[in-house]
Parts: structure tokens; sequence; C-alpha cells
């Protein structure tokens, strides 16, 4: 190679245009790795509507940090619901498990309550909950709120209605007066007809309550007469008497496991059906009332030697709800012994016995006007003997009723007999009775009349005088007595002779008595 030569392939340079098909297929490629290779997974999201969702703005969060964003919205194929499609961001698929929860924020004011008001400003955002599932989706149901629990500081449950009364959202939960949750939202189940709510309880309280706990509805003013409390009257506080509130607690002394989230209880209408149900595993009987029942119904307590032992909680207890209206029939009353374990079975024993030698007898305690036959009395006493032809009733063991009026029929009884007395017969006896009386008075005022005029009283003062110490006929007595004692002195000795001796009289003291001999 020449020189001229290797001079000209010195001079040769890359040409500049080069540079820029270069930096366009790496921007190219930039892009394409960003928008398909880099890019986060697509889901969708089935809703029932898409309000407040718009596209490129509406994004999703957990925990207040962005991770995805709305792309698309379309209806669904039966068009009764919208599905939104999510561009989630890169890096975030380990979030997607198959029990991942998302729900949309909004607005929402609440007489109890005031959420979402960060979405004024910012609009509504989709919000999401990482699940736990090692299965991993990129289809999800959108939920209408947000979901229970996720709060670790509470523990979600659910009420069951038995009520007649529907209890809103926001009602506080409390146990002996305090507030250890609340009522978040309800529903009602067409399939069970009852009223379903959800419901949480603080974890700090969580120990208050457990599975052998009841709920039931707080009546508010709780007004009493009794014959041994007198007048008793409690008021909750004013928030709870004018929202309402839920009382729980437990009436057994089972010993119940920890609640667990979504944990499904009873609502009661009040406390007396709540404590029925917590206490029906007790010992039950049956009291068969013959007559008029008017002072006796559920909550009437049970008393044996003066001690609530139980209550009646069915009244009345017919097996067939037409035996109300056959008069022939007795009416029945449940009765359950408000009792623990070991008291349970000793009643169990007790009454066993004492139904099988008859002198188990309960009758209606009338002894307080207030509250006249208010209670059912239990006795057991030999001297009571009493049967009833029904045993057992519904399985369970009847305990005879005795016959005995009540107040008010003693007090018509009372009334019948007092209408029936003859009053102007008394009248007239007692009438006579007292003229009979003015005539003896003033026989007795003439008698003494007399006595005072004939001097008679003095005589006899006089009389009386004459017997006295200082007087003659005394002395003359006196001296007489004398006499006979010194009489009796000097014969004393004769008497003694003749009692030992009783011929002393006829032969001398010193003669011998005759010895009879007889000859040989």
């Amino acid at each position: 190679m020449t020189e001229a030569t290797s001079k000209l392939v010195k001079k040769k340079k890359i040409s500049l245009y080069w540079l820029v098909p270069i930096l366009a297929l790496i921007i190219t490629s930039i892009l394409i790795w960003q928008n398909t290779f880099n890019k986060g997974k697509l889901i969708e999201l089935y809703m029932d509507d898409a309000s407040g969702i718009e596209v490129g703005k509406t994004l999703v969060k957990l925990r207040s940090v962005n991770v995805g964003i709305v792309e698309n919205i379309t209806l669904s194929h039966d068009f009764k619901g919208a599905i939104a499609q999510i561009r989630m961001n890169p890096d975030t698929d380990e979030l997607l498990n198959e029990d991942s929860l998302f729900w949309v924020v909004k607005p929402r004011i609440q007489y109890h309550s005031i959420s979402g008001l960060d979405t004024i400003l910012s609009g509504s955002y989709i919000q999401m909950y990482k699940g736990s599932s090692e299965e991993y989706s990129d289809e999800f149901e959108c939920l209408k709120d947000e979901p229970l629990g996720l709060d670790e500081s509470t523990i979600p449950i659910k009420l069951i209605g038995h009520t007649k009364k529907v209890i809103s959202a926001g009602t506080n939960i409390n146990y002996n007066g305090f507030n250890i949750g609340l009522v978040t939202n309800l529903h009602y189940d067409v399939d069970s007809d009852t009223v379903v709510y959800n419901a949480l309880i603080r974890k700090k309280y969580a120990n208050l309550v457990n599975l052998n706990s009841v709920f039931w509805i707080d009546a508010g003013i709780d007004f009493q007469i009794s014959p041994t409390g007198g007048v008793q009257f409690s008021m909750p506080n004013l928030e709870n008497l004018i929202e309402g509130s839920i009382n729980v607690n437990q009436f057994n002394s089972d010993v119940g496991e920890p609640i667990k989230a979504n944990a499904t209880f009873g609502l009661y209408n009040n406390q007396i059906d709540a404590k029925y149900a917590n206490i029906k595993g007790n010992p039950q009987y049956v009291l068969m009332f013959d007559s008029d029942v008017k002072n006796i119904g559920v909550g009437s307590k049970v008393r044996l030697r003066g001690i609530d032992i139980g209550q009646i909680v069915k009244m009345s207890w017919f097996e067939n709800s037409e035996d109300i209206f056959d008069m022939s029939k007795k009416i029945p009353a449940l009765v359950i012994l408000d009792v623990d374990k070991q008291q349970a079975l000793k009643a169990k024993q007790l009454f066993k016995k004492h139904l099988k030698s008859q002198d188990l007898c309960a009758y209606i305690d009338s002894q307080n006007i207030i509250s006249q036959g208010s209670s059912i009395k239990l006795i057991i006493d030999p001297k009571y003997k009493c049967s009833s032809s029904i045993t057992a009733y519904r399985d369970t063991p009847v305990i005879p009723v005795l016959s005995q009026l009540s107040i008010t029929g003693q007090l018509e009884q009372f009334t019948q007999k007092l209408n029936s007395v003859d009053l102007q017969g008394i009248s007239n006896n007692l009438n006579q009775s007292l003229t009979s009386l003015n005539q003896t008075l003033e026989n007795v005022a003439a008698l003494t009349d007399s006595l005072n005029k004939k001097k008679t009283v003095d005589k006899l003062n006089k009389t009386i005088e004459s017997y006295s110490a200082n007087s003659d006929l005394y002395k003359s007595l006196m001296d007489m007595s004398q006499k006979l004692n010194t009489t009796l002195d000097e014969l004393s000795p004769t008497i003694k002779k003749v009692g030992q001796k009783s011929n002393s009289l006829v032969f001398s003291s010193d003669s011998k008595d005759v010895e009879i001999k007889v000859k040989k």
C-alpha cells in the first residue's frame, strides 16, 4: 500500500447520521420495556356500578400508597354491573393474592361517624387489602362497604336479631354500662327471616365476652317495685337513652371460649329472654295453675326459704296454642332454676326426693299488697301433702301448686261477709245491752246508798275491832288456851303410862302378870 493510500484511509470518520437511529432504537427499546415488559399486571375489578370512578384518575391505594390506576371501564357481559380494568404498578404482583380485597372509598356522613373526608378534594379511590392466600388472581369482586375485622384493634362478630325492634348502625354495645363495641351495619336475611347485624368488639375488652355470652336490647328506663327491694329505678346515660344500646353479659357459670372473628350470637328483645337462652340448660320445672294467673307472668321470681332460686320464663307454656281456650286444662308455667352447676345437681336430687314423697309444694306468695302474686314460694314440709294428677308436662317434672286465695279474693270474700252482716240487729242488741248495763249501775248505786243509810259498814267495822289483840274477847280466849295447855302437861305422864301398859289404871305398876303353869 502506497503512502498516499494510507493517508486516505486514516482520514475516514464515522458519520453522525448513524447516531440518530441508534438513539431512536434505544428509546424505543426503553419504551417497549416500560410499556410491555416492565408494566404491572392488568386486573379486572367487578362492581355493581362505576359511580365515582374515572379512567386515568382513580387510583388504587394500599396503606395510602398508590399501587395502581384505573385504565378502562366497561359494562359487564350481562349488563348488570361494570368492570374496571386496573393497571397495577410494577413489582406489585405479590399483592394480588386470591383473597385480596378491594372497595371504593367515598365520603360518608352518618349520625354516629364521618368517613372518607380525604376524598372530597382528591376524588374517590379504590382501597386494597392484601390477602394471605398462596394462590394469585387477576379478577376480583369489589365490596360494597369496608369489610369488618381489618382493623387489628377490633374483632368482628355477627348478631342475629330475634327481636321485633330494628337497631340502627352505630348503636353502642355495653358491658355493665361500659361501651366495648358498636354495630357497624345491618341487612335483612330473607331466607332466615331475621336481621343480621355486623358489629365490632374492641380487642382490649374481648375478655369480657365469650362464646357463652348473650346480647339483648337495652329497654332504657327500668322501674321495679318489690316487697324486699322496695322501689328500684335505673336509667342509662343520655346517649344510650336517645340512641338505644345493646347489652352483653353471661348468666350461667359455664366457662366459655374466647370470641373469634365472625362469631355469631343471638340478639334478644330483653334481659329476661336473653337470660332464658343463657340458662336453658339449668333444671326446669312446670307449675300447673287451675285458675286466673293475672298476677303471675314471665319474670316472676321463684323463692325457696325466702331466697330467689329461679324465675318463670314461659307463661303460658301450652304445648298446643289452642289449649288456652280449653277451660278444662290447667295453665302451665315453665320455671328455670337460676343456680350454678353444683347447686343445680343438689337441687335436682332434693326436688326429685320430695316430689316422690309429695311434700314439695308451690303457691302464689301474696304477702305484699303492692306486688301481690308477683312471686312463687316453694315449701318443703311433711305437714303439706300435695300431689298433682299431672306428674310431667312436655317431659318436664311438675311441682304441685297449692290452691290458695289471693289477697284480692280474700278481700272480695271479706266484703261479701261484711255485706251479709245484720248491722241493724247488732245495733239493737247493743242498745239493749247498754240499757241493761245502766239498770245494773243504778241498782249498785241504790245498794250503796242503802248501806250508807243503815250504817251497816260501821257495825261491821266494830265487829272486826272486837276480835283485835286489845279486845276483851281476844284476852279471854288467850287465858283459856293457856289453861288448856297446863292441863295437857299434867296428863301427859299418865297418857304415856297407859300407852306402855294398858292395865296400869286397874293394877299397880309394880304387880306382875300371873304366870300359868301346867301340871305334869
